[in-house]
């Protein structure tokens, strides 16, 4: 009894690494956004003006950073999709 071949994907070291640190880098971003977490919590009580002003400028610094590299890692990341998707396939006889 024959069995078609099958595809199967081969996935290199190199890859498996690179996604490594790719989750390496957005784990890194857990602590700051933590702090913007807390900085949009609801607060009770009196609002220091100044405080709230200079905390929102800090913030927005804080969340362009982290959407620059957001979006720079989510083009890397989709792109070896991409290419692990449409070239690495061998066949294999069962």
């Amino acid at each position: 009894m024959k069995k078609e071949g099958q595809s199967l994907k081969v996935i290199p070291y190199q890859d498996i690494t690179d996604l490594q640190h790719t989750l390496d880098r957005l784990q890194s971003w857990e602590e700051p956004l933590a702090v913007l977490d807390h900085f949009f919590q609801f607060r009770k009580g009196p609002i220091n003006k100044k405080k709230v002003v200079k905390e929102y400028y800090a913030c927005g610094h804080l969340f362009h950073a982290f959407f620059e590299e957001f979006l720079r890692l989510m083009e890397i990341e989709e792109e070896k999709v991409r290419k692990l998707d449409g070239e690495r396939k061998i066949k294999v006889n069962l």
